[in-house]
């Protein structure tokens, strides 16, 4: 066996509360910083609350949250400017998962100087930053970031509308705060969504052909939390346990992916999204089904170790009886969500969906999945969940 190694510099606070203990992972935190907020973060007031905690200790904030109508690529440009003009020496990202990756390019990007500055483009276009980071905070507000702590990215790029994959400096996060009182906001069904996502993300790495033991103990746990959060959110949708139970989760989960990758519904669920604007989460669900029929062909002893996670299973039934009882068990939890099953209920043309299949075969992750695919073959499954 080769030898391991595994490194994430992050600090990492998981907790009730967490988000007062943000100036001690900040170690008293430089004289100002940018914050990367999500727009959608209003209603809630979770980024009042980051502010006046931060402020509160002599930090002065520069907010930008001027994502909501662009692709995340011009936000980027707009944002790592805002940054180097006002000499920033922190970024900040606080929100859902675009929000996360917006700030993460930016800290990528903002150290650039002004001669031979490489923006978020010559990135895209396989020219990646040279001079080191910022330091970048990251304060999820959403239950599921695939790239939590292995410096990924995907961005919409500006100038085709497609998902471009971009993989920053392993380690530029330098602190992650998971609070459960920060991922309040979303409707029982859009959280119930949200757990559906991250439950496939981490299905996806524990059957990901880069597995390692590291990855099989945190995924496996990971997807298991995240059933539990759905179960019990769909009984009591305010059960703090539940919130408390998705952030573990998370953690978990871009941990294990950090050693492992993420696989075919993630890829595809961020080329929809960035090309026609439906939820990632929204995609997630449905597509989660599916995935898992298919994985249950290609890795079916992995998938039949989780079915104990998502219902009773006979001991005796075999690999193929308890895979078939876990997709089951799924269906029956959407079915009761009222999700809706197939893509073209989201009123997308399949003919342009080839486009999405070519954009999804671009990502690097997609290298890793447990059986080699064409773009042809990533086709065919869209074609299945349509």
């Amino acid at each position: 066996m080769a030898d391991f190694r595994f490194h994430v510099p992050a600090d990492c606070y998981i907790g009730q509360d967490a988000l007062y203990k943000l100036p001690l992972v900040l170690d008293g935190g430089p004289e100002r910083a940018l914050l990367v907020a999500d727009p959608g973060l209003a209603e809630a007031k979770t980024a009042e609350r980051v502010a006046a905690i931060l402020e509160g200790r002599g930090m002065q904030l520069i907010t930008f949250d001027d994502m909501a109508e662009r692709p995340s690529s011009a936000a980027v440009e707009e944002a790592a400017s805002l940054a180097r003009g006002a000499r920033v020496p922190l970024v900040i990202g606080l929100g859902g998962v675009r929000a996360m990756h917006v700030a993460k390019a930016v800290a990528a990007l903002a150290p650039a100087g002004s001669s031979g500055e490489r923006g978020v483009d010559a990135w895209i276009d396989g020219e990646p930053p040279v001079r080191p980071p910022l330091p970048l905070a990251l304060v999820p507000t959403s239950y599921r970031d695939p790239f939590l702590l292995s410096g990924g990215l995907v961005l919409t790029d500006a100038r085709t509308g497609g998902a471009v994959f971009l993989q920053a400096r392993r380690g530029i996060e330098s602190a992650v705060v998971l609070d459960p009182n920060a991922f309040g906001g979303m409707s029982a069904k859009a959280t119930a969504e949200a757990l559906l996502d991250g439950a496939m993300i981490a299905i996806e790495g524990y059957a990901s052909a880069r597995e390692g033991f590291l990855s099989d103990m945190t995924l496996k746990e990971a997807a298991g939390l995240y059933i539990r959060a759905l179960d019990a959110t769909l009984l009591r949708p305010e059960d703090p346990q539940a919130r408390m139970d998705a952030a573990r989760a998370c953690f978990l989960s871009g941990l294990g992916l950090a050693a492992s990758s993420p696989g075919l519904g993630t890829a595809i669920s961020f080329a929809v999204n960035a090309r026609w604007g439906v939820p990632k989460a929204n995609l997630a669900a449905v597509i989660l089904p599916y995935l898992l029929e298919s994985l249950s062909r290609s890795r079916p002893e992995k998938i039949a170790s989780l079915a104990p996670l998502f219902c009773e299973i006979d001991a005796e039934e075999g690999a193929a009886g308890a895979a078939a009882r876990a997709v089951e068990s799924i269906r029956t939890r959407l079915g009761q969500l009222k999700i809706p099953s197939r893509l073209k209920d989201f009123e997308l043309p399949l003919e342009r969906l080839v486009e999405t299949a070519e954009a999804a075969r671009k990502f690097d992750f997609m290298n890793f999945l447990p059986r080699t695919m064409t773009v042809d073959d990533v086709f065919d499954f869209i074609k299945t969940v349509y």
